[in-house]
């Protein structure tokens, strides 16, 4: 028991000092907003998590966890494979869509030696009509603008209390005549405590790279030179952008209801045969996260999820921007705090909800699903982004 209050101390502090760090480090500074590049590293292309608005930093788990934390991962025991879908700002007409795709598999039976994962996601805008200057209406065809990202993962239980998970992300940003690519890495902790481990810590840190810059064709034109008839072919160097590095903690709590075998145990016999989450009947999960963004503001979060043993949840989060002081001039002329408020300058803020359904596969392994998973985020403008994904563990 002094181990785990250690592991505690330990481990609170560190996201202490992780979020101080991050306002001299990383806080978010709109003087340095749009600043850095490969912004789609910032959208969750999963439905588990957008349901919950991405407060899940703490109590994220499986193959969805390797965009939130991925120290998450550690958790799949067996063989998960997940695909999501999302369309992104419906309404818009500009026919975005991501693609998810990703697979974990444990390592190990008599020891663990951890989880290994593959994820790869691309964002697509569809057909995009060739303009210039001389044909500013088209007619020369169309391109395909792409990005994408690759993602190898690692995770392993270091014991029964501290998670922990590294990222390598792979980045590819391309059109028709110019493309850019990079790498990023991933670091993620997540800490269980509880008598049934129903509190959880979590802290990751995100989009850790090198520069990128844009190269090809596209940078190239011909041109004369010193007014003589001589043409060659100039090229032009792209300047280079940061990586939208990020540093985000979060906490969360279940309140856990046992039924059927259990329901009359006393809470210390429960604990004693080592009952948590998976075996309760209904459990109810309050989560929130703060994140700390490099290259535009900060963002709260807070969700919450409700489930019926393994087979259905509902979930709902909000997320907000940093806040900030607003002042006004009083009747002496001096300008005094008049409010606190929330600002927002992203469409992507604002509530969320989603579900899961899952699909028992055998009757005598419960972890065994094909797990249906839907997801709402709700956008200043235009009609929101819809995610539907499906899971499925063996």
């Amino acid at each position: 028991m002094k181990n785990t209050y250690k592991s505690l101390i330990i481990c609170v502090l560190v996201a202490l000092i992780s979020v101080g760090t991050s306002y001299s480090v990383l806080a978010g500074n709109r003087d340095r907003s749009g600043q850095a590049g490969a912004s789609h590293l910032l959208i969750d292309p999963w439905a588990r998590t957008n349901g919950m608005a991405n407060a899940g930093i703490a109590e994220v788990r499986g193959l969805e966890s390797v965009y939130s934390n991925v120290a998450g991962l550690s958790f799949v025991k067996r063989t998960d494979f997940a695909f999501n879908r999302t369309q992104y700002l419906v309404g818009s007409n500009c026919g975005i869509n991501i693609n998810a795709i990703g697979f974990a598999q444990h390592i190990g039976k008599a020891k663990d030696f951890g989880t290994l994962g593959i994820s790869f996601s691309s964002m697509g805008f569809g057909q995009v009509q060739v303009t210039t200057v001389a044909q500013p209406e088209g007619g020369l065809g169309n391109f395909k603008p792409s990005l994408t990202t690759i993602g190898i993962h690692y995770a392993k239980s270091f014991n029964h209390f501290i998670k922990g998970g590294v990222s390598l992300k792979i980045i590819n940003e391309s059109i028709a005549d110019l493309h850019a690519t990079g790498f990023a890495i991933d670091a993620g902790v997540q800490y269980v405590a509880g008598k049934f481990e129903n509190f959880k810590i979590g802290v990751t840190l995100k989009n850790i790279g090198l520069p990128m810059s844009y190269k090809g064709d596209g940078m190239s034109f011909r041109g004369r030179i010193n007014n003589t008839g001589v043409e060659q072919t100039l090229n032009v160097r792209s300047a280079e952008f940061e990586m939208p590095s990020l540093l985000a903690i979060g906490v969360s709590y279940d309140f856990l209801w046992f039924g059927g075998e259990y329901a009359n145990m006393s809470k210390e016999d429960r604990a004693a045969e080592g009952l948590t989450r998976d075996e309760a009947q209904h459990r109810l999960t309050l989560a929130a996260s703060f994140t700390a963004n490099s290259y535009s503001r900060d963002i709260f979060a807070v969700g919450m999820e409700y489930g019926f043993m393994r087979y259905f949840m509902i979930r709902a989060g909000y997320s907000l921007e940093n806040v900030t002081s607003k002042k006004e001039t009083n009747e002496n002329g001096e300008q005094e705090l008049a409010a606190v408020l929330f600002n927002s300058d992203s469409f992507f803020l604002g509530p969320s909800v989603g579900a899961t359904v899952a699909i028992p596969l055998s009757k005598t392994n419960i972890g065994q699903n094909i797990y249906i998973d839907y997801a709402y985020r709700f956008t200043n403008k235009w009609r929101g982004n819809h995610l539907i994904g499906i899971k499925v563990s063996l």
